[in-house]
């Protein structure tokens, strides 16, 4: 066992810089018009939370994982429920939070890592690897019916996602085609989710014509593309971005890589993918290079959620994916998505320390 991967480390410090910079920008509005930066204090809280659960999970044992894969898949699986019970869920439209004595939580981050953690354990069973495939039906309907409740939650976009993460999983993780084409024909029904769902098709259609809707669907795309576009080459300057003055909505959210563009223009907007690029190659590099199956599965699952997660919101932002609600790793406002994050980024720091 060697020491972390120091390269890694530093890269997730970036991420956490970068957030807290640009929250802090974000909240400059909140300063003005109310004398207060209640959204940075809490994002500050948050990040501080998230890095403290990131040192901790780098020094949790494997045996830990491989003991509690399951339970923790089942707990998370229980939550994606509970957000249906009234009185733990405010809001009767969007049910994906889960409120409790003044906190709230997103079950449907927790379900995005413990999924990957439980489908790690199982792909990465001996006698499932090369011949049988007796608990893989169960893996398989689990992670469906929990991809269900999130689209239930109408949050298709996290669905979505980790439904793709979850096939990642399976195409790495099993040597017949069959185990993987099977689960990867069920995609056929989010086209129909999608048409079922007037709000989802309408989103879609305003990112294909944002600005014949630009006052419906296409207005968030279309203010994040001024906000962009204004930036130019070198952005006008640190805490200098206008767009954030009520014109982008959810900036500090689904949103923040617009503002980061919009004041360090297209070299700072191309340096933060840089770095989540840099984060995909490391996280890969240690998914080769581990000797241990279970950490192989997990260090690339973890990469490719983290990864994958960040191409999809700045997409967004540039106008290439309807708007989701997902978070920018490590750089969105997001208590859940922090925490969750931050074990993560905790869980493939502690893979790297038995890198050969």
């Amino acid at each position: 066992m060697k020491k972390i991967d120091y390269t890694l480390f530093f890269i997730f410090i970036i991420l956490y810089s970068l957030g807290l910079l640009w929250q802090f920008s974000a909240s400059g509005v909140e300063l003005i018009l109310y004398g207060k930066m209640e959204t940075f204090t809490r994002f500050l809280i948050y990040s501080i939370i998230s890095i403290a659960a990131m040192f901790i999970f780098i020094f949790i044992p494997k045996k830990f994982f491989i003991k509690y894969a399951r339970p923790i898949f089942y707990v998370s699986f229980l939550l994606l429920i509970l957000v249906y019970i009234p009185f733990l869920s405010s809001n009767i439209e969007y049910r994906r939070w889960i409120y409790l004595f003044g906190l709230s939580f997103q079950p449907s981050e927790l379900f995005k890592l413990s999924l990957i953690i439980f489908a790690s354990y199982i792909l990465s069973k001996d006698y499932f690897l090369w011949e049988k495939g007796r608990d893989l039906f169960p893996l398989i309907s689990l992670a469906f019916i929990g991809v269900m409740l999130i689209i239930f939650e109408t949050d298709f976009s996290t669905a979505v996602l980790t439904y793709l993460i979850f096939l990642s999983l399976l195409f790495v993780g099993t040597y017949k085609t069959k185990h993987f084409y099977i689960p990867f024909s069920l995609l056929i029904f989010a086209p129909i989710f999608v048409l079922l769902r007037k709000d989802w098709l309408n989103r879609i259609i305003g990112t294909l014509y944002p600005f014949k809707r630009i006052t419906q669907e296409g207005y968030q795309i279309v203010q994040s593309l001024i906000a962009i576009g204004s930036g130019g080459l070198f952005g006008s300057g640190y805490m200098n971005g206008k767009q954030k003055f009520l014109y982008v909505p959810l900036l500090s959210k689904d949103f923040i890589f617009s503002l980061i563009c919009e004041e360090t223009g297209l070299i700072g907007g191309a340096v933060v993918i840089f770095v989540f690029f840099l984060l995909l190659v490391r996280g890969y590099s240690i998914s080769m290079k581990v000797s241990d199956v279970f950490f192989k599965i997990l260090s690339f699952g973890i990469t490719t959620h983290i990864f994958s997660q960040a191409i999809i919101v700045v997409g967004v932002n540039l106008g290439l994916f309807p708007v989701t609600g997902l978070t920018l790793p490590f750089i969105s406002y997001g208590g859940s998505s922090l925490l969750i994050s931050g074990i993560e980024a905790g869980i493939l720091l502690n893979i790297s320390r038995f890198v050969e």
